[in-house]
């Protein structure tokens, strides 16, 4: 796998204020009665594991009723939401927590935890020198590697390369990548919210759950949807620990330093 081209700061400490952006109602739902967050406006607030944490959506269109899922409303959202927090409350650490495809041949199964590495989008295709890393965004996560084995190590999880597409399904030639680039999950936020972390220079981690296998042969819509609430839940009882390791981590002096990247 090849060096990261852009790495994410790492924590100053413990996370106090933690934003947590989830991509769909039905992945947030369970996640807010698990936490036992309260509403607060658009959001859902309430502390976890020591640190205040608060909840968001990209929210619904209005004239269809669907999520607005996929990296442009990630971007989108996020941008929002931390340009318009006020100085004296600003988020120490933002968390990505929802579901991904992941693949038959790396030994997955439907309800595997992947906590994030790195993160990209690929389905980036830009044949000029620059340009091409820019549009990748191939982007190393805050949290250092010993932090992310004590996260996964409590969760049950595996830790890797989270890959971003605007598309719930993958072409061959995507497929092809993510064998060479040794994707662990395949999503629709990650790498975005990634790129608005990096401009604002706030730290980034990523939970995803593994809702469809990429490389298996049924339609990746039917199995998305039938293992959405299982999934979805797995996910919802591990935020409170990813949290507290994180946490954890920082208090034992193994957050704050990234290793280098690659």
């Amino acid at each position: 796998m090849r060096a990261a081209d852009f790495t994410l700061p790492a924590p100053p400490g413990p996370p106090t204020r933690v934003l947590l952006y989830v991509a769909m109602a039905s992945e947030a739902a369970p996640i807010a009665e698990a936490l036992r967050l309260m509403p607060a406006g658009n959001a859902r607030v309430g502390r976890v594991a020591g640190a205040e944490l608060t909840l968001i959506t990209p929210g619904a269109d209005r004239a269809l009723g669907a999520d607005h899922i996929g990296p442009v409303h990630a971007a989108s959202a996020l941008t929002h939401a931390l340009a318009t927090t006020a100085p004296g409350a600003r988020f120490d650490l933002v968390l990505n927590a929802g579901t991904a495809g992941g693949f038959e041949s790396r030994g997955q199964a439907i309800a595997d935890l992947v906590i994030a590495r790195e993160t990209m989008f690929h389905d980036a295709r830009v044949a000029i020198g620059g340009f091409d890393a820019v549009a990748r965004a191939h982007t190393r996560l805050s949290h250092s590697d010993q932090t992310l084995a004590h996260a996964a190590a409590a969760l049950d999880a595996r830790i890797g390369l989270v890959s971003t597409g605007a598309s719930l399904d993958a072409t061959a030639e995507e497929r092809a990548a993510f064998e060479r680039a040794g994707a662990l999950a395949k999503e629709m936020e990650l790498a975005a919210l990634a790129v608005v972390c990096r401009m604002h220079g706030v730290p980034l981690a990523a939970l995803k759950g593994i809702t469809d296998l990429v490389d298996h042969h049924e339609p990746t819509h039917e199995v998305f949807l039938r293992n959405l609430a299982r999934t979805s839940a797995r996910v919802a009882a591990a935020v409170g620990p990813f949290v507290e390791s994180l946490r954890a981590g920082a208090c034992e002096g193994v957050g704050g330093s990234v290793s280098p990247d690659g």
